[in-house]
C-alpha cells in the first residue's frame, strides 16, 4: 500500500483511532490536514506525525465553520471523520434507556456521530480528487445492539445508509465505512466505570478476548482510503463481537 502524493484530511485526527491513522498514512508517504476542537492535542499530534502535517482547529458540529475548513484546505485525496458518539463524559453518563433519555441528549449524540461526518462529507466532496475516497465511522450497533445505546446505534446505522447512497452519488469517488467494536483509546477513560466493566465482560466473551487497539482501526482506515476497487462496504474490525 502506498500513499505517496496524497493529500488526507483527518477530522478528529489529533487523538486515538484518528491520530493512529495520521502516522500510518504519514509512513505510507502521505501528507495530512488534521483538524480538531483542542489547540493543544493538535500541536501534540503534529510532533507526533513524520511528515508533512497542517493543524486546524475546528467544532464540526458547527455546519458553517466546517464549510469554512474546506475553504481553506483546498484540493485534497481522501477524507475521514473520527468522531466518538459522545464528546465528552459528561454525555457518555447518560447513555440511559430509550424512554428515559432525554431528547437534547439523543439529538447531542446524533449531532456528534452523524451530523459531523454528513457536514464534512457535503463540504468536502467538492475539493476531492475523483480517485479519492472517504471514509465513514459507525459502529457494531447496527448489526448488534446494546442496551442504552439507542441513540449511539441510531446515529451509526443512519451514516452506513447515507455511505451507501454516497457511493453511487459521488462516484467515481469511493465511500465506505468503517466500524470498530470495543477499542481501547484515549477516550475510554472517559466512559463510567459501570460501562466500563461492561466492555471488559463483552470482550472477554469475543473470539478475541481483549479491547482493539486504535492501530488496529487505522489499518483498515488505510485499506479503505487504498483499495480502489472497494466502496459502499461496511468494514467491521470488532474481534468477533458480532458473533457472539
Amino acid at each position: 500500500m502506498s500513499l505517496t502524493g496524497k493529500r488526507i484530511v483527518l477530522i478528529g485526527g489529533s487523538a486515538g483511532i484518528g491520530l493512529a491513522t495520521a502516522k500510518q498514512a504519514a509512513r505510507l508517504g502521505a501528507s495530512l490536514v488534521i483538524a480538531g476542537r483542542t489547540e493543544q492535542r493538535l500541536r501534540d499530534a503534529a510532533a507526533a506525525v513524520e511528515g508533512p502535517v497542517e493543524t486546524h482547529q475546528l467544532d464540526a458540529t458547527d455546519e458553517s465553520a466546517v464549510a469554512d475548513f474546506f475553504a481553506k484546505v483546498g484540493r485534497f485525496d481522501h477524507l475521514s471523520m473520527l468522531v466518538p458518539a459522545a464528546p465528552d463524559k459528561a454525555l457518555s453518563t447518560k447513555f440511559v434507556r430509550f424512554l428515559d433519555m432525554a431528547s437534547e441528549d439523543f439529538a447531542a449524540v446524533f449531532m456528534n456521530r452523524f451530523w459531523t461526518q454528513c457536514y464534512a462529507a457535503r463540504h468536502g466532496a467538492p475539493n476531492m480528487n475523483s480517485d479519492g475516497s472517504i471514509v465513514f465511522v459507525s459502529s457494531t450497533q447496527p448489526r448488534k445492539v446494546i442496551p442504552n445505546y439507542s441513540a449511539s446505534g441510531a446515529a451509526s446505522g443512519a451514516i452506513e445508509i447515507l455511505a451507501r447512497i454516497l457511493s453511487t452519488e459521488l462516484s467515481p469517488i469511493r465511500v465506505n465505512v468503517i466500524a470498530p467494536g470495543f477499542i481501547e483509546t484515549p477516550g475510554t477513560e472517559d466512559i463510567p466505570a459501570e460501562r466500563r466493566a461492561a466492555w471488559d465482560r463483552i470482550t472477554s466473551a469475543q473470539a478475541v478476548k481483549r479491547l482493539g487497539r486504535a492501530e488496529e482501526i487505522a489499518d483498515g482506515m488505510i485499506f479503505l482510503m487504498t483499495n480502489t476497487y472497494t466502496t459502499g462496504t461496511v468494514l467491521d474490525i470488532d474481534g468477533g463481537y458480532s458473533l457472539t
